[in-house]
């Protein structure tokens, strides 16, 4: 059988051909234009897979590297939205380059995969009726889609959604060959564990926004009866134009089922967060601030309660020019407050895996083994907790999750942070806002 091969397009530029000539170990061939354009040694694709003349496969034990498929499997959904694209095209889950090729013309980040000889376009964007829009947010994690439409946009991760284009006349569209997706849409979960999951995701990285931490657009809409977020991509510019980032575990060429950082890793291989700030900032225009950069997102994700701020749910943007920085916040709830259970940090910062077991301390000596001075490192923390705790005083939480609050002073008090004001509550509690889903983003 002929090796099925894709190619890698990034910023109007074929980089590579990606190939499969062993069953579950991928190829990446580097082209002479990418060579050119970027030249041999940068990382403009991936931290993790630098452009070289010679060919970068998986080695065939897994445990030595399978740098490529991390990285195209970073790109690809799992859970309920993996299953439906393999199904509608007859394909094994497992088949990587099969659902690649069905729905790689749109991904995260600027990259695309598309049939030998295709060339990037813009697509074309198919309007959606109201209805249509309704049915298929509400119907998740059944995918009930307009007739004739097929999913042909990736985003991974294992939550139900679905990335559609906002309408100049302020509805939305269904992305067809290729053309970027501008939003996400993720309904609230039937039967989680987490109630008031979404609506607390979206006053988290208000309260974030409102701390002068870059986080993701967000706003909350209704789809008949059921709530849903509505995220801005901010890998998408204000025309539509793709730029490229990747997630942490990408970045580390770490497959997407191990997003979540153990100590015995953090021992043998050195804490993720470490490997990241060094490899990362020495690419940035400005190392230091980048690292604060980072450390104010991890300041964050532990303040806020985050406790599901794994290496998938941190991502650095990769300019054209090879430098990069770091992601706005995403996929942040404050799960912790919601359910004392849910508090693993994600990554190990300072020895520690927990939301309520890490200080300030701990956030301190953590950037401090990035090459943080541990006074700026300091001040930077501080910052953090002074902002968002004005923050939390003036973003009123939906009715039903005051509980985060509580639970929120309770820690900060407890860990002799200057807590937020203790919530009064009221019978009726505070009103929530819900925007209409046709309103403008």
């Amino acid at each position: 059988m002929a090796t099925r091969t894709l190619a890698v397009w990034l910023h109007g530029i074929q980089v590579a051909r990606l190939s499969e000539p062993t069953p579950f170990r991928l190829r990446l061939d580097f082209t002479d234009d990418a060579l050119d354009a970027f030249g041999e040694g940068s990382r403009v694709l991936s931290l993790a897979l630098p452009l070289s003349r010679r060919p970068v496969h998986d080695a065939k034990i897994r445990s030595s590297g399978h740098q490529v498929s991390a990285f195209v499997e970073g790109l690809l959904p799992e859970g309920n939205a993996r299953r439906h694209i393999a199904s509608q095209a007859g394909l094994l889950v497992t088949d990587t380059m099969g659902l690649l090729e069905r729905v790689g013309a749109e991904c995260a980040g600027a990259v695309q995969f598309l049939p030998e000889g295709a060339v990037p376009g813009n697509g074309h964007v198919r309007a959606l009726s109201d209805r249509e829009v309704d049915s298929i947010v509400a119907d998740l994690p059944t995918y009930h889609l307009p007739e004739g439409a097929t999913p042909q946009a990736s985003l991974a991760g294992i939550q139900d959604k679905v990335l559609l284009v906002a309408m100049p006349d302020g509805g939305w569209g269904w992305p067809e060959s290729g053309a970027p997706s501008t939003h996400m849409i993720k309904p609230e979960p039937l039967g989680g564990a987490l109630p008031h999951l979404i609506q607390t995701e979206d006053w988290a990285l208000r309260i974030a926004r409102h701390a002068s931490i870059p986080a993701a657009e967000s706003r909350l809409a209704k789809f008949e009866l059921r709530e849903a977020i509505v995220l801005t991509r901010y890998d998408r510019g204000a025309d539509g134009e793709r730029l490229h980032q990747e997630d942490f575990c990408q970045a580390l060429g770490l497959d997407p089922q191990a997003k979540y950082e153990s100590t015995a890793e953090s021992e043998r291989h050195g804490p993720r967060l470490k490997r990241i700030a060094r490899a990362a900032a020495s690419r940035a225009h400005d190392p230091d601030a980048f690292r604060v950069a980072l450390l104010e997102a991890v300041t964050f994700n532990v303040v806020i309660g985050n406790g599901d701020a794994h290496s998938k749910n941190y991502s650095v943007m990769i300019n054209r020019d090879g430098s990069v920085r770091l992601a706005p916040i995403y996929d942040a709830a404050p799960t912790y407050y919601l359910d004392s259970r849910y508090k693993g940090t994600g990554h190990v910062i300072n020895g520690k895996t927990s939301v309520d077991s890490v200080d300030v301390e701990d956030l301190v000596d953590e950037a401090a083994s990035w090459g943080t001075s541990k006074r700026r490192a300091r001040t930077a923390v501080g910052s953090v907790l002074e902002r968002v705790r004005a923050a939390v005083d003036v973003i009123p939480l939906p009715v039903g999750a005051e509980q985060v609050k509580d639970n929120l002073v309770q820690l900060w008090t407890r860990r002799s942070w200057q807590a937020p004001t203790p919530t009064t509550h009221r019978q009726n509690g505070p009103p929530r806002q819900v925007h209409e889903v046709r309103s403008s983003s």
